[in-house]
């Protein structure tokens, strides 16, 4: 039997139960709209008596507030008291025979807004909606007045007499019948269900029992179609994933290797070339005085050469990291960066005694993501100071390097076609090793990046 014919038969008889759920639902809207109708007629009340009172308060001619107070009360019945206050909040008329009562009083701020505003207050007789209007934008005073919900309350109790007796014998109806249909519904959506969660947490393999043959029982059979082929995406998508791991692994590696060799062939060959042609310009140079001032010039000309190979040789792969490991390599590296760049750099190293090295991706990484982060601070962040923190534990290292420049949005950047290059590289770099990159900024707070890598 379809779920068509099924869901036309118990709605037939609990179309009651409905009919009241809809009733009690109109009530509650409809009182927060008359509520929403009685404040917008008070505070037309109140505009309309303000501008009525703009002459009198501004000639102080207090009996003429005073009719058109009373008269105000006479026209609008609902209006429980009105109050006029001068521009310093002292009252100068009311519709109170014996002056207005203390609550009031303390409901009443003393500084005269130029803003109208309206407030609830408990009385006797029922709520009363308070509201104020300036006069003249407050140069002239404000004028208060309350009114009851004499109108929202009779309108509400008659629909809740209508509806009571209808409402009562639906749930009697309804309880009966709600039974029936969650026995006929809830059994296999609660199944499909538990089976859509277990899919949403990653276990394709998730199927769901079919109990009937209606629609829903044709949903349960299109759910298990749609899992076995998440399951077979999700294995073509894992097998894609550990391909491009492994060759994004490889990639970082040669080039790690490449920069290696052209970072030794700079250093020895390419410098040793210079230093020997300087020895050679100082052995052959003439003694002549004419001939001494070109030649120091370009022996100091090519020493600079010989300064700048040994810098692209340190930043293509600086032997200190292979030699003597990551802390003196980026001690020394945050030395030169702080001494070209003019930025003041803190760096700390911190390492319980007796641990070995770090393995050499790992200081690797590290590195290259400490002189990324660096470049990226003396590039773009307009930042006077920085800090480079190397956290390393038995099991975990963790490296943060911070600035106090302009900072920029971090959410905005990631996943987007403009996503810094540097930020992508590091995230992979992390990544292959199963270790994890953060970096959080805000425009105008700096930017810190968090690093953390396991040691062993």
């Amino acid at each position: 039997m379809p779920i068509f014919v099924k869901v036309i038969g118990i709605g037939a008889l609990v179309a009651a139960l409905f009919g009241g759920v809809t009733l009690v639902l109109t009530r509650a809207s409809m009182s927060g709209i008359l509520y929403q109708l009685l404040e917008e007629r008070a505070l037309s009340t109140a505009h309309s008596l303000s501008t009525h009172l703009q002459g009198p308060m501004s000639t102080g001619d207090w009996f003429s507030v005073k009719q058109k107070l009373y008269a105000s009360r006479k026209t609008f019945p609902d209006v429980r008291y009105i109050i006029v206050r001068d521009r310093a909040g002292r009252v100068v008329a009311s519709t109170f025979l014996q002056g207005v009562p203390p609550d009031l009083q303390e409901a009443y701020s003393s500084a005269v807004k130029a803003e109208p505003r309206a407030q609830v207050l408990a009385s006797r007789e029922g709520r009363i909606l308070d509201v104020a209007w300036p006069i003249l934008d407050g140069r002239a005073g404000t004028v208060q007045l309350g009114v009851l919900d004499r109108m929202v309350t009779r309108a509400l109790s008659g629909l809740t007499h209508a509806v009571l007796l209808g409402l009562t014998l639906c749930m009697v109806v309804g309880g009966g019948l709600a039974v029936v249909l969650t026995h006929i519904l809830t059994r296999p959506i609660h199944a499909l269900g538990q089976a859509a969660q277990r899919v949403r947490e990653g276990d394709f393999g998730a199927r769901a029992e079919v109990f009937s043959a209606d629609e829903i029982g044709h949903l349960a059979s299109v759910f298990n179609q749609m899992s076995e082929s998440l399951e077979k995406y999700g294995h073509e998508v894992q097998a894609k994933e550990r391909a491009r791991v492994a060759l994004l692994d490889r990639i970082v590696q040669a080039q790690e290797e490449e920069r290696k060799r052209i970072s030794h062939e700079l250093h020895d060959q390419f410098g040793q070339s210079l230093t020997a042609i300087i020895l050679a310009l100082q052995t052959s140079c003439p003694q002549s005085k004419t001939c001494q001032q070109p030649c120091r010039t370009i022996e100091t000309k090519i020493r600079e050469l010989v300064d700048e190979v040994h810098r692209m040789s340190w930043g293509l792969r600086p032997s200190i990291l292979d030699d003597y490991g990551l802390d003196s390599a980026l001690k020394r590296y945050v030395e030169e960066v702080a001494t070209h760049s003019g930025l003041e750099i803190d760096y700390q190293y911190s390492c319980p005694p007796g641990l070995p090295r770090l393995p050499g991706r790992v200081e690797v990484t590290l590195f290259r993501v400490a002189q990324e982060a660096l470049t990226n601070v003396v590039r773009h962040a307009q930042a006077t100071r920085a800090s480079v923190v190397v956290l390393r534990q038995h099991s975990h290292v963790t490296l943060l390097i911070e600035d106090n420049g302009k900072g920029f949005d971090p959410v905005a950047a990631q996943g987007g076609s403009h996503e810094p290059l540097g930020l992508i590289g590091m995230r992979e770099r992390t990544a292959l090793l199963g270790g994890t990159c953060t970096v959080e900024s805000a425009p105008g707070s700096g930017t810190t990046i968090r690093v953390g890598i396991p040691a062993g």
